[in-house]
């Protein structure tokens, strides 16, 4: 399988203190690679990397091949990079439909702010044809009435409205911050449906979660980060097996 997303010898430091070590680590086209690590591993730095919010101090950073370490976030976006976060990044004062459709007029401005005033200055009704689409993302993801205003949901909703914007972007990589935290049972299952969809269309998944239980069904391979550097990296089967993996994360030797 093509190589999707590559991180190659990435480094990152706040004055004395190094983040990153020299990760490398690469997502082929229809994988789910699962990014795994306890707090402070450095898992947050090196997805606000790769998704264009944070500088590296070094390395290199590719999509199906073409360098964007020094591109915007918003190019990141244009060149196919769909992103979801811990804290969803939403507008309250818009409905559920509308906050997923700003990732349409996303593809086309050169950030997140110009996309909102252009919504509230009108231009988004450019997007209304793709109203049906928004509303059959939600059916999947089991998010009910999207004429709500993302202020009067969960948390749970709100992250389930983050990957449906994430999805109606047709990426070629998603990078996915804790998607499943707060989210309900029905939620959880029309997330992993869609992942899996997203797998059959040749997307690569980087899916950054805690619970073992739940994405290693999922995931075609695994990465574990500590302390800045990857320890352990292959196969679900190899990965568990590892006493290393088992000592570092699990807590069992």
């Amino acid at each position: 399988m093509r190589e999707m997303l590559t991180c190659h010898d990435v480094y990152k430091s706040y004055g004395g203190v190094s983040v990153l070590r020299g990760v490398t680590l690469d997502v082929r086209a229809g994988e789910i690679l699962g990014l795994i690590g306890a707090n402070g591993a450095g898992k947050s730095t090196l997805i606000d990397i790769i998704s264009g919010l944070t500088p590296a101090t070094s390395g290199e950073i590719r999509i199906a091949g073409a360098p964007i370490l020094k591109a915007s976030a918003a190019s990141r976006a244009q060149s196919g990079m769909a992103r979801t976060f811990q804290h969803p990044q939403v507008a309250g004062e818009l409905t559920l439909r509308q906050n997923i459709l700003a990732a349409c007029a996303a593809e086309r401005l050169s950030s997140g702010g110009r996309a909102l005033s252009a919504f509230l200055s009108g231009f988004f009704h450019t997007f209304t044809e793709r109203d049906d689409e928004a509303d059959g993302i939600c059916r999947q993801l089991g998010l009910r009435d999207p004429d709500r205003l993302a202020s009067e949901v969960t948390f749970g909703e709100l992250r389930l409205v983050e990957f449906a914007r994430a999805l109606i972007q047709t990426p070629r990589v998603v990078v996915l911050d804790e998607p499943f935290s707060g989210v309900g049972d029905e939620g959880i299952a029309g997330i992993l449906e869609a992942l899996r969809t997203l797998r059959a269309t040749g997307c690569a998944v980087l899916l950054v979660d805690h619970n073992i239980d739940l994405i290693t069904p999922l995931v075609d391979r695994m990465v574990l980060l500590a302390q800045g550097e990857i320890l352990v990296e292959g196969d679900v089967e190899t990965c568990l097996a590892s006493e290393l993996f088992r000592s570092t994360y699990i807590g069992v030797v």
